[in-house]
């Protein structure tokens, strides 16, 4: 890839109206400006969920010659802050995905049926329950990775009965630890997004007539008053960096990561709130709208339709002083620039 091409991210909106026609002219758009489309992994599992359309995506992102860009992990799977961008096939790109899907299929443990709690979703599981589904999905997870393992050869000074054992003690030690928290959840007749809402009096009435420039440091000086905390900055409230008793506290977050801590905040505490959070379909489209934001970052240019998205998105990249300019597509009506984005 030539370093003086323009990088484009499409969000899934954007490609789903070129299917259907291609109202705003991104064709001609990305034509007359030599622009490179990208697309993702998330855009990918977008296509997955748009069943019964996927060959017509497939065919466009080809037809568009759109790359494939993927983040680089380090030797723990860790973002490296890095990407790889490919020129080959969707159609190859997404057969692998699926085929990874099936040999891989990781979940994460309760932590989205969790996250979907906390906007009012799940309600016929406690957090309890959740907690406990995750960690033994987890200890499964763990020894199914362990079959076959005595049958390689492997340096003697591992003791994989020790590293069972272990295995086999960690649903209890989590159930323990959290168990406060967990109890402390369940005791409360509504969820916790509404719950601190109701409390301090900041949601989507106040949040989303906040103007730009300085939107998160506005939203930070609101909150700020409500906690009272001097142990919590604007830094680690949007989850920029850790406490220093978590682990890893040293280590310093990528710029994707960055853009997700915030935008997943801007969202809990009503900033541009997705709609019906609590509803599974929707919580899955709100964290790929979130990972869209995010891996937009790598690139010049990030198009999008949806204005939930884009205040979001604007909001995480000025904070973070990251040079991604949004083109937002209205219905009807010509690209508006948001405040990232130059109106020429």
């Amino acid at each position: 890839m030539k370093k003086d091409k323009i990088l484009a991210y499409l969000d899934h909106n954007v490609l789903d109206l070129m299917t259907k026609g291609d109202p705003h002219n991104v064709r001609k758009l990305l034509r007359e400006y030599n622009i490179t489309p990208i697309y993702s992994d998330e855009t990918l599992k977008e296509i997955q969920r748009s069943v019964g359309y996927e060959s017509s995506f497939l065919n466009l992102l080809d037809e568009i010659e759109a790359k494939y860009i993927e983040p680089i992990l380090d030797k723990n799977f860790k973002q490296t802050g890095q990407t790889n961008i490919y020129s080959v096939s969707p159609k190859v790109v997404y057969d692998s995905f699926l085929s990874n899907q099936k040999e891989n299929p990781i979940g994460d443990f309760g932590l989205s049926e969790m996250l979907m709690k906390f906007y009012g979703g799940q309600e016929n599981y406690s957090f309890k329950k959740i907690l406990e589904k995750g960690v033994d999905d987890l200890q499964k997870y763990l020894f199914d990775s362990l079959e076959g393992i005595n049958e390689l050869v492997l340096d003697q000074s591992i003791d994989i009965e020790n590293i069972k054992a272990v295995f086999k003690d960690i649903p209890e030690l989590i159930k323990s630890q959290s168990k406060g928290m967990v109890r402390e959840l369940d005791s409360k007749s509504e969820s916790p997004v509404f719950a601190f809402e109701k409390a301090t009096g900041i949601g989507p009435v106040l949040l989303n007539n906040i103007s730009h420039p300085n939107v998160v440091e506005k939203i930070w000086e609101l909150v700020s008053k409500k906690i009272d905390s001097p142990a919590v900055d604007i830094e680690t409230f949007f989850g920029l960096k850790p406490h220093k008793f978590e682990k890893n506290s040293d280590r310093k977050q990528t710029l994707q990561e960055k853009v997700n801590a915030i935008y997943h905040q801007l969202n809990f505490l009503g900033y541009y709130r997705d709609s019906k959070m609590k509803k599974e379909r929707r919580f899955r489209a709100s964290f790929s709208d979130m990972t869209h934001a995010s891996m937009a970052s790598f690139c010049h240019l990030f198009l999008c339709r949806d204005e939930d998205l884009v205040m979001k998105a604007a909001a995480a990249y000025e904070y973070l002083g990251v040079q991604t300019k949004i083109l937002h597509y209205k219905a009807n009506k010509p690209m508006q620039p948001t405040a990232n984005t130059s109106a020429d």
